[in-house]
């Protein structure tokens, strides 16, 4: 019983690892559009100047 337990803990420990690491790499993945939209702009304005 108390190892069943154990590793139910263990795996829900996970679960939430995976579900911040989900997130972290969502927030990236928006971060990194941003900003190639903002060096494209930048290189852009580079052209024309």
């Amino acid at each position: 019983m108390t190892s069943t337990i154990a590793g139910a803990a263990r795996a829900s420990e996970e679960t939430g690892a995976a579900a911040q690491v989900l997130a972290s790499a969502s927030v990236l993945s928006r971060q990194s559009e941003h900003l190639s939209a903002e060096v494209a702009r930048f290189l852009g304005t580079v052209r024309v100047a």
